[in-house]
């Protein structure tokens, strides 16, 4: 059953993220839609911008359940 109904939803979610050679960003695909994170200018900023069917939230800390590559 899919429970993902809002972006705030995905911070519970399990996601595996692939590393964008050279920026601050990540991709991933979730229930078959691409969500997109963005490393922000920390502390002036969140430290993270998640993009997922064209809304987007700030936030500080990655969720337990993502693995997300720095590398």
């Amino acid at each position: 059953m899919d429970d993902t109904r809002s972006i705030g939803d995905l911070l519970n979610a399990h996601i595996a993220w692939i590393k964008e050679a050279g920026l601050p960003r990540w991709r991933a695909m979730h229930r078959g839609e691409t969500c997109e994170l963005t490393m922000n200018n920390f502390p002036e900023e969140a430290l993270y911008t998640l993009e997922w069917r064209g809304e987007s939230i700030d936030f500080d800390d990655s969720p337990s359940g993502w693995s997300l590559p720095r590398d």
